[in-house]
Order: structure tokens, then sequence, then C-alpha cells
């Protein structure tokens, strides 16, 4: 998931910066952490955007 045009006026965190990774077959890669904090930053983003958008919502009558 990357940012849209549409996420404009929302204050969504920066996206984690993707670590170089040596390809040496580690047994713990940088990037195992890395995914795991993209996942956790997309989550972030989708709450923001769902209170943005319930934000959004006329009033109920």
């Amino acid at each position: 998931m990357t940012t849209t045009p549409d996420d404009a006026d929302l204050d969504l965190p920066p996206e984690p910066d993707r670590p170089d990774c040596c390809a040496g077959g580690c047994a713990i890669c940088v990037l195992e952490d890395w995914y795991l904090e993209m996942d956790a930053w997309r989550q972030k983003c989708r709450e923001i955007r769902a209170a943005h958008a319930k934000a959004q919502e006329p009033p109920a009558t």
C-alpha cells in the first residue's frame, strides 16, 4: 500500500524505510522486522483512513 492523492489531507505516518538486505541467507533477516513494521504501518493507515471517512459521514437524523 502506498499513499494516494486522496491521502493528502490525512496525517499518515511515514512509510518505514526498507533496510538493505545482504542476501546472505541470514537466520534472522533485517527484512523480517521490516515486514512487521510495514504490516503495522498499513494497519495504522487503515485506522486513520477509516476514522477520517467516519468523520466525513453526515450526522444521522
